[in-house]
């Protein structure tokens, strides 16, 4: 009863220090509604997101053109859009160019952008290769990083479901045209016409392979005699070109044909200077008869007269005569010279005639590099017949294995198809993972508030302990006991702490309409945290004084960190995971969790008793360590300037 008393009497100071003036007590309500209002705030702005998402402004540019795709054409960016805007689960905001989309993003106005290319359904709908059909989702990490993630998973779920759309129309086309087009009849009587006509190749391939042989071997032979012709036509024109050069030249030819010429005409005048001859010996033959008659009358010199022309007479008959065979010998000559002039001139307009003709046919004659080119592709062309044998060969073959093949095909054909079972839909998702959920949280506003309910009551302590003079003490107290002297001092802060947990608990379950699984134990363990914080707080006073006030903040910031609500504590570093566990704040998130969702098994009380240690822990701290600074009861108001 002593020990009670004791805490009795220094409450009632505490109590009238703090409360003895309408300016303290304004001053502490205040501070009772603080965590209250933080909590308002700080959930408010985040209590259901997921109703507030048609706020977020999102840009969307199409500029797909559409493709033609199995005669239809096809514009996805459109059907896309469509599908955007009537589905509205964002504030979606059409816009005309792709730069102005960006530009808005990186200004804030928009939270991100999609953006249609031009050539989305032409590479998007064949699918020809993978992630071929692009859309470019424009988002800044630097203005809203969480707006960014959001457009990650955004982006994410969006080709998920262009995915399964494409997938879709895909697995319809294959089912529907296995039953309109691939009959199985009409691909069994495709085969045996294949068949039929892999038969008739492969008979015309063995013939061709047989005529090949001997066209082969006609080519073989022809290369020979090319060979042999181009090595005769060489000579040939070498003879011919010999020939040309042995010939008279054509002077010598024309000089030849004028002599001729001449001598005919030489043989004519003489055989009229003869014909002229032998006429004058005539009529001289004849005078000289004459004369010789007539002297025979004269009387006197007449018988010497005729012995001395007698001679003369018989030389001029003689003389005729002679004229006369040599008239006959030259007539024979003059035809012979005309004969020779007629024989030469048709020889030099033979030669003259010879010689065109041989540089005619020189002319005509290929060149030397031309019969050498006529060789080799003579040559190229047998072993290019060769080659064409030898692939022959090998078609001939293949014809067979063709053939062989087809009838193997043809036998193995089965007798009916067994189209694939299912719908498009199954067939294009006929995977889905089943999320089986424990602890059922309704939104993110709900499961924040294990961890913003600490904040809110350390925040709240913190400010409690403001309200009194954590080192100074009644001058009566001093010979009370530690445990009084302690619980008397904390009397205010908790009676403040008090107020603010149920404020805290009644704005909870009033303006948010919070629901608890486990109300008792929300409510105690809420209440514990208040008390507990109250005397770390105490503790840090003790130990350093206002100093205290200082590190407790930085402790609080610290368990933030360490608490694992913001991220998994197992994605922290390593000092933040390993010192997770000796942290207040982490065993009264846990068991917030246990008491409001039945997380962790339910197990709230174990980090209940943890807490309750705590205090226990931090009381007896302390009591024992630190002096007290006794002094008068107008000292102990706290030092605020109001």
């Amino acid at each position: 009863m002593r020990q009670l008393r004791q805490i009795y009497r220094l409450a009632r100071l505490e109590l009238l220090s703090v409360f003895s003036q309408t300016q303290w007590l304004v001053t502490t309500c205040v501070v009772a509604v603080i965590p209250a209002m933080y909590l308002l705030i700080y959930l408010s702005s985040m209590w259901d997101p997921a109703s507030h998402t048609r706020s977020l402004r999102v840009g969307l540019v199409n500029q797909d053109k559409g493709y033609a795709y199995r005669d239809q054409m096809v514009t996805m960016g459109g059907e896309l859009v469509s599908r955007l805007m009537r589905k509205a689960d964002l504030g979606y905001f059409p816009l005309a160019t792709p730069d102005k989309a960006r530009e808005l993003v990186r200004s804030g106005e928009l939270a991100f952008a999609i953006i249609i290319p031009p050539d989305f359904s032409a590479l998007a709908l064949p699918a020809r290769m993978a992630d071929e059909g692009r859309l470019e989702i424009y988002a800044s990490a630097g203005n809203n990083y969480q707006t960014y993630l959001i457009a990650k998973k955004y982006a994410e779920e969006l080709d998920a479901e262009l995915n399964q759309a494409l997938n879709e129309q895909r697995w319809k086309f294959v089912l529907t045209s296995s039953i309109a087009s691939n009959d199985l009849f009409e691909l069994k009587s495709a085969l045996t016409k294949i068949q039929t006509g892999t038969q008739e190749l492969n008979t015309g391939l063995q013939s061709v392979h047989r005529n090949s042989g001997r066209i082969t071997q006609g080519v073989s032979q022809l290369s020979d005699e090319v060979n042999k012709l181009t090595t005769g036509s060489q000579q040939v024109a070498q003879s011919l070109r010999s020939m040309e050069v042995a010939l008279p030249p054509p002077e010598d030819v024309r000089r030849l044909r004028i002599g001729a010429e001449e001598l005919a005409a030489g043989h004519l005048e003489f055989d009229k200077a003869l014909g002229n001859l032998h006429a004058g010996s005539v009529r001289l033959y004849q005078g000289v008869d004459q004369f010789k008659q007539s002297q025979s009358s004269v009387p006197f010199f007449s018988t010497g007269l005729l012995e001395a022309i007698d001679p003369l007479h018989t030389g001029l008959h003689d003389l005729r005569e002679g004229i006369v065979k040599a008239q006959s010998g030259h007539t024979q000559l003059t035809t012979g010279s005309e004969s020779i002039r007629d024989s030469v001139k048709t020889l030099a307009f033979g030669v003259r005639d010879l010689r065109a003709g041989l540089r005619q046919m020189i002319v005509k004659l290929p060149e030397n590099t031309q019969l050498t080119q006529l060789g080799q592709s003579a040559t190229d062309l047998a072993l290019a017949q060769s080659q064409l044998e030898h692939g022959l060969t090998r078609l001939s073959d293949g014809g067979v294995f063709l053939q062989s093949s087809t009838q193997l095909l043809l036998n193995r054909m089965p007798t009916q198809v067994n189209l694939i079972e299912g719908s498009p839909e199954g067939l294009a998702h006929s995977v889905v993972s089943e999320l089986k959920v424990v602890s059922q949280v309704n939104h993110l506003g709900a499961a924040m508030v294990p961890n913003v309910i600490p904040v809110a009551i350390w925040l709240g302590a913190g400010i409690a302990v403001f309200l009194i003079r954590g080192r100074h003490i009644a001058l009566l107290a001093r010979h009370y006991s530690s445990g009084a002297k302690l619980l008397g001092k904390a009397v205010v802060p908790l009676c403040v702490v008090g107020l603010q947990s149920l404020l805290l608990m009644a704005l909870l379950m009033l303006w948010f309409g919070l629901q608890v699984d486990h109300l008792l134990a929300w409510i105690s363990l809420i209440l514990c945290t208040a008390i507990s914080f109250v005397f770390v707080l105490l503790m840090f006073i003790r130990l350093t004084g206002d100093l205290g006030k200082a590190l407790a903040m930085l402790l609080l910031a610290l368990q933030i960190s360490a608490s694992g609500g913001v991220v998994p504590i197992e994605l922290s570093s390593e000092f933040f995971s390993t010192l997770s566990p000796w942290l207040p704040m982490t065993w009264v998130v846990q068991g917030l969790k246990a008491a409001m969702f039945s997380a962790y098994a339910g197990d709230w009380l174990r980090p209940l008793l943890q807490t309750l240690a705590l205090t226990v822990i931090c009381a007896l701290i302390t009591m024992t360590v630190g002096r007290w600074q006794y002094c008068r009861v107008s000292r102990l108001r706290p030092m605020l300037d109001l």
